[in-house]
């Protein structure tokens, strides 16, 4: 099968860049003929609160798609007619980019959309009007959660439901446990919590912090990604890293830390959650959207009932119970294996024959 795969990739940084990367390898490992049509433009600046959008050593892309310049548009448009496709897959997290992928996508070809989220985590101008004349333009909206199935069915669309695959390119990375403990200076009894990944409102590091507030002395938290919130975060027990972290680095912080938090106020799915399961660490998580899927309650790790600091702070006591236990490496290593790439692709593709 031919496909066009619409999608950031690298050098663009962050999860969605990841799982194009990812997604276009998976798919060549199914004998698919598969193109990847990259953005030049991506987020205008005044749209972007990180530093950068790009991996270091880059500050521009060749890639095709201007995501707000529509007189771009008609020629991305003919670039994927000229690639012949049997099926154009787009990765959709955003209303904002609704307008030009609904442009770009010719007629006549099927089209599948990869949801990572129906509806956007932060509001947006007009998100329902553009989201809905892009999503009446898909064959097919492929989601990674029950909610977000839920959300789907009711754009009136067909609807697959799939799940967030696992990020396992990062095994490797890093530093090894004790160095890692060692570079964030972290004490041998004490327990690292980590929080990872860009810190937005909705994702809760405030909540966190409150909640390690009631935990016992030796608890501590690891906190790395850029910070999108006008919020400080002190706290003595804290460990603050404000930027983003590289690939080449991100296992130094997975191997420091003994539980993985994703303490959310609104959710889909997480990517965050898929590093955590290819490390073998137990998780806490808020029972809000999908996230709840990755985890087996009481044997890889605990929901937490409410994104709430004392609700969190029981289920993070709940959950070193299981951190370090060789049994629960076991469990989880059984989680990760039921979220593999090629698994992911199979189904789709099943979906779209």
């Amino acid at each position: 099968m031919k496909i066009a795969l619409i999608s950031p990739l690298p050098p663009y940084r962050g999860g969605i860049a990841q799982f194009g990367k990812m997604l276009l390898s998976a798919l060549k490992n199914e004998n698919c003929d598969v193109t990847g049509v990259n953005y030049s433009h991506l987020y205008p600046d005044f749209l972007f609160p990180g530093k950068t959008q790009y991996e270091e050593g880059y500050d521009r892309v060749e890639g095709l798609l201007h995501s707000y310049q529509p007189f771009s548009w008609r020629k991305t448009k003919q670039a994927i007619k000229n690639i012949k496709p049997d099926l154009i897959i787009s990765q959709w997290w955003h209303p904002f980019f609704a307008p030009c992928l609904t442009a770009v996508n010719p007629a006549g070809i099927m089209s599948v959309a990869i949801c990572h989220n129906i509806i956007p985590h932060e509001s947006f101008p007009f998100a329902k009007t553009f989201s809905k004349r892009f999503f009446n333009k898909q064959d097919l909206l492929a989601v990674h959660s029950k909610p977000a199935e839920n959300q789907a069915i009711a754009t009136g669309r067909k609807v697959v439901r799939l799940f967030h695959p696992i990020y396992d390119q990062y095994i490797g990375t890093g530093l090894s446990r004790e160095k890692a403990r060692n570079k964030l200076k972290l004490k041998p009894d004490q327990k690292a919590l980590l929080f990872f990944g860009l810190v937005r409102k909705y994702k809760g590091l405030d909540i966190l912090v409150e909640a390690c507030n009631l935990l016992p002395e030796e608890y501590r938290i690891i906190a790395a990604g850029e910070n999108y919130t006008d919020h400080d975060f002190n706290s003595p027990r804290l460990l603050r890293e404000n930027s983003f972290i590289p690939d080449s680095e991100v296992g130094t912080w997975f191997n420091a830390a003994d539980i993985v938090v994703l303490p959310y106020r609104r959710a889909s799915q997480s990517g965050i959650a898929q590093i955590a399961l290819a490390f073998g660490k137990p998780m806490v998580v808020t029972n809000k959207g999908g996230l709840a899927e990755t985890v087996d309650q009481g044997r890889t790790g605990i929901v937490a009932d409410q994104a709430t600091p004392q609700s969190l702070a029981e289920a993070i006591m709940e959950c070193s119970a299981l951190a370090g236990r060789e049994i629960t490496a076991e469990r989880i290593a059984s989680k990760a294996s039921e979220f593999s790439w090629s698994s992911y692709v199979k189904k789709l593709l099943r979906a779209v024959s």
